[in-house]
């Protein structure tokens, strides 16, 4: 038999070569002698060692006969004894040339992922890769999922940018489930062409999100809690679900919900609790399946008679050892706001009551990203590196050199700490103090900026 001969297993022999791994490492798979084990190495370990046929860049999927795409992917334990998805699930790189002339069941995005083999291994810190252990296998079939009509719609929804001539604008953020992710060695040669545009657009892939893959490891795997549902019709989208259920509800006052919903209440989270009320919920909107799956954080908002806001959106506050030694193009800031969605519920001030005004599904545009807040994270990388961080002392207040909201359109530096004493490591002395622990800081999205995402409630 030829090697790549094996490329033509059937189902049921895909299945069992696969069960037969459970419980052994990739260092007792590795026929190969592979002295440096990384994510490649462990699906060329797969292809040769384990399924037997060489390593290729194929545009049909692995297993041709059964049209089977094979994936390695890590898991990981959490402190708290939960399971996450370890990173993303990458799939094709996006032919921008291409895929945008297709519907979505002729796309070659289905035709390489409909049917996805997943081999799980438990990746663990301070652990030799070769040690890691190959843990369980999920044959995923697209066309069975309950999520597929939300997979469809985010392929349309890349699609139409595609279309549009701004796949420059594709941000991961942008979708539920499935991501466009960026594909390339580095940030410079990973441009590409695109349709219906002058403009270079960086390559992409398609992926399967990290918290949409922390969903299935929970659900394959284990610890996971039969959470409630958003959408109860799977042939509705979550968007659609959304919109149809707030639109009863748009136009009375909180007072008014209060009411119909037979709660008497003057807590801070009013608001919040009348929303989980409109989605007939007995726990958190925010524990919900869909929300887990896409990553999405629900937040209510504000708006008073003269226009103003009072929330403000902040990230976990930043280890300043850890920040230095990140770079923009995989630092835990830049991740967040391509992976994160906000639904924004609001209420608007008027005549001593707030009057719900609707919903907004919104993520930070990909150009703001790298425009605005990248420029932030660098002058805050270096002002820790240099030890610049204290400015100067005025009656006993420290002033930094961290960039503010007069710096800034989109996003600035400030302390994220319950006091001056919760502070964090400097990986430098500060040089005005002498310091070397300092008040723990965090990225914040402007006041200003979040005002402007809700002209149309105003």
């Amino acid at each position: 038999m030829k090697i790549d001969d094996n490329r033509k297993y059937s189902i049921d022999e895909i299945k069992v070569i696969a069960n037969s791994v459970i419980g052994k490492t990739f260092g007792e798979l590795n026929n190969s002698e592979l002295k440096t084990y990384n994510k490649g190495s462990f699906g060329h370990i797969f292809e040769e060692d384990v399924f037997g046929y060489s390593i290729n860049s194929f545009s049909e999927p692995d297993f041709i006969d059964a049209g089977i795409e094979l994936k390695v992917t890590p898991y990981k334990i959490n402190k708290n004894k939960t399971l996450s998805a370890k990173e993303r699930l990458v799939l094709n790189v996006i032919d921008f040339d291409n895929e945008y002339k297709h519907s979505f069941k002729s796309s070659h995005f289905w035709f390489k992922n409909n049917k996805i083999q997943i081999i799980w291994y438990l990746w663990e810190d301070k652990k030799k890769k070769a040690d890691y252990k190959i843990t369980h296998e999920k044959l995923l079939d697209l066309a069975l999922s309950e999520d597929l009509k939300q997979i469809k719609k985010d392929w349309e929804d890349i699609i139409k940018k595609i279309k549009e001539g701004k796949a420059h604008e594709i941000s991961e953020g942008d979708t539920m489930y499935l991501g466009a992710c960026t594909k390339g060695a580095d940030e410079k040669s990973s441009y590409r062409k695109q349709p219906k545009s002058d403009i270079m657009a960086k390559q992409r892939a398609f992926c399967f999100k990290t918290s949409y893959m922390t969903q299935l490891v929970r659900k394959y795997i284990g610890s996971y809690e039969d959470v409630e549902k958003i959408v109860k019709d799977i042939n509705d989208t979550f968007e659609n679900t959304i919109n149809n259920t707030v639109a009863k509800y748009i136009g009375k006052t909180q007072k008014e919900l209060l009411k119909e919903f037979n709660l008497k209440s003057n807590s801070k989270n009013i608001n919040r609790v009348l929303i989980n009320r409109m989605f007939n919920l007995k726990g958190d909107i925010g524990e919900s399946e869909e929300f887990q799956k896409a990553n999405i954080v629900p937040k209510t908002i504000r708006i008073e008679e003269n226009g103003k806001i009072k929330e403000s959106i902040s990230f976990p506050a930043f280890k300043f050892t850890d920040l230095i030694n990140q770079k923009w193009s995989s630092s835990d800031l830049k991740e967040q706001l391509e992976n994160t969605k906000y639904m924004f519920f609001v209420f608007k001030k008027m005549k001593k009551d707030y009057i719900f005004k609707g919903v907004k599904l919104w993520n930070m545009p990909e150009i703001d990203i790298e425009n605005h807040v990248k420029i932030v994270w660098k002058k805050t990388r270096d002002i820790i590196k240099t030890g610049n961080i204290v400015k100067c002392i005025k009656k006993g207040i420290r002033k930094t050199n961290f960039p503010g909201t007069k710096d800034n359109n989109v996003c600035h530096v400030r302390p994220h700490a319950r006091n001056a004493k919760d502070t964090a490591k400097l990986p430098f002395p500060d040089k005005y103090t002498g310091a070397v622990e300092y008040t723990k800081h965090c990225f914040w999205i402007n006041n200003n900026y979040i005002r402007n995402i809700f002209n149309e409630f105003v």
